[in-house]
């Protein structure tokens, strides 16, 4: 049975980032007109349109849904394929699956990363970039040994521990020249009444679930949700004056020359990153969570 190509599933990827045509044709380096021939044979080879338009916007219709959830991963699966097998030829020996959430990426993290290659480089660590619910499913089901996550699930699967290994600020998001742009710290009824952008519930639950604690902490119903697949999505609904996003910190980096993201203030504001993890034995996973802020690295089990 033939398959779409590389070419076509990278190129439907690119578009789902921010679903702007012109702007993945740039990313790819490739003519619009040639980007928009690839999916429509994408399409073709499927039977099933993938994009819809409504006016200038474009969207995924929901055979493009289900596409993208079952391909998401690929590219991701192909490169790790390709650097495990140099790296087992250089001589690692143990393997280590940990899954992250793209948008936490901050130097933090990457710190934990660069100290455990450093005090194990006979072991392999696989990484892979998936959406909070997703990544906790992997993990319950043994196909990730741990992963980083946003906040703490509201409960976790049995035999999958969890650790709170930071705490960081949420920051609102807001688009240039917006009547709050100028300020220094803001409350979240400085913002009532706006739209917010967020990712779809079901891709990060308990992210939602934070969300909303923080409305209604401050005493003000919750206002409509724009749902949206990823942080980068969000951001440029922002820059375009769709409505405000409140991110983790780490999210933000980079996005300032598009957008003003003030520190959130206020009860119930900070974030506590959680990394979870499967309860079976296994050596290199208790090694590497040694490397975690040990300040922070209290363990609370599944029936907590």
């Amino acid at each position: 049975m033939n398959n779409p190509t590389h070419k076509q599933i990278v190129s439907f990827l690119e578009v789902c980032r921010d679903f702007h045509f012109s702007k993945a044709a740039e990313r790819l380096g490739v003519a619009q007109p040639q980007l928009s021939r690839t999916i429509r044979e994408l399409e073709q080879f499927l039977g099933e349109a993938l994009f819809f338009r409504r006016g200038r916007k474009v969207d995924l219709t929901a055979s493009g849904q289900v596409f993208l959830r079952e391909v998401y991963q690929l590219p991701a699966v192909l490169s790790r394929a390709v650097e495990g097998a140099r790296r087992a030829g250089s001589g690692e020996k143990s393997l280590l699956r940990l899954g992250f959430v793209g948008a936490l990426m901050g130097e933090d993290l990457l710190g934990v990363f660069e100290r455990y290659r450093k005090e194990h480089p006979d072991t392999q660590l696989s990484l892979v970039d998936m959406a909070p619910v997703e990544l906790l499913s992997k993990v319950s089901e043994g196909e990730l040994d741990g992963a980083f996550l946003g906040v703490r699930p509201a409960s976790l699967p049995p035999r999958v521990r969890c650790i709170n290994w930071k705490e960081g600020s949420v920051r609102v998001c807001l688009p240039k020249g917006h009547r709050l742009a100028g300020r220094k710290r803001l409350r979240i009824k400085d913002v009532e009444g706006e739209s917010l952008i967020a990712l779809k519930l079901e891709l990060a639950p308990a992210y939602r679930e934070f969300l909303d604690g923080i409305y209604a902490t401050a005493g003000i119903e919750a206002p409509g949700i724009r749902e949206t697949n990823g942080a980068a999505a969000m951001a440029s609904m922002v820059v375009a004056g769709c409505g405000v996003a409140l991110l983790p910190a780490s999210a933000v980096k980079g996005m300032d020359p598009y957008l003003t993201s003030i520190p959130l203030a206020g009860d119930g504001c900070r974030l506590r990153e959680v990394f979870v993890s499967s309860e079976r034995e296994n050596p290199e996973l208790r090694k590497f969570e040694t490397c975690l802020p040990r300040a922070r690295s209290k363990v609370l089990n599944s029936s907590s």
